[in-house]
């Protein structure tokens, strides 16, 4: 993988006075940035999602969680939105805390196996163009 921005386009040509209109750049990494086939949203869709439920949830088995994860993902397409969704519905475990997308966001980039995602090259191409853009603008927000 080759991440690089366009030739005529360095973060010490970009002109910071207009920058500064752009606040935050999202980047829906799912999928997008990296081959499906990787294997990474399956690690991501399994154990990451269910080991955070079961760690940070109180769910009492991987099983429980997996069938709640799926069946809330089955209805919004992500993770954060079912589970909020089944926190407001009363779904989670009884003592469970007040679900957090911040939380689950955390507890993957503590958690996830990026390796799958490819070499150690690929991915300091990509991290390096985040910290080009970050650095062509220090106001801006990077979400992943």
């Amino acid at each position: 993988m080759t991440v690089s921005c366009p030739e005529n386009v360095s973060p010490t040509s970009v002109d910071n006075s207009k920058a500064n209109v752009i606040s935050t750049i999202i980047f829906d990494v799912d999928d997008t940035l990296y081959d499906v086939g990787c294997g990474f949203t399956h690690h991501r869709n399994t154990d990451g999602a269910v080991n955070f439920m079961v760690d940070k949830l109180n769910f009492p088995s991987r099983e429980a969680a997996q069938a709640l994860r799926d069946e809330y993902f089955e209805r919004f397409h992500a993770t954060a939105k079912g589970l909020q969704v089944a926190d407001t519905e009363g779904r989670l475990p009884s003592g469970a805390p007040k679900f957090e997308p911040k939380d689950l966001s955390t507890y993957w980039a503590e958690n996830l196996d990026f390796s799958l995602l490819g070499d150690e090259e690929s991915y300091s191409e990509l991290l390096s163009m985040f910290q080009s853009l970050k650095v062509a603008n220090p106001k801006i927000n990077i979400v992943a």
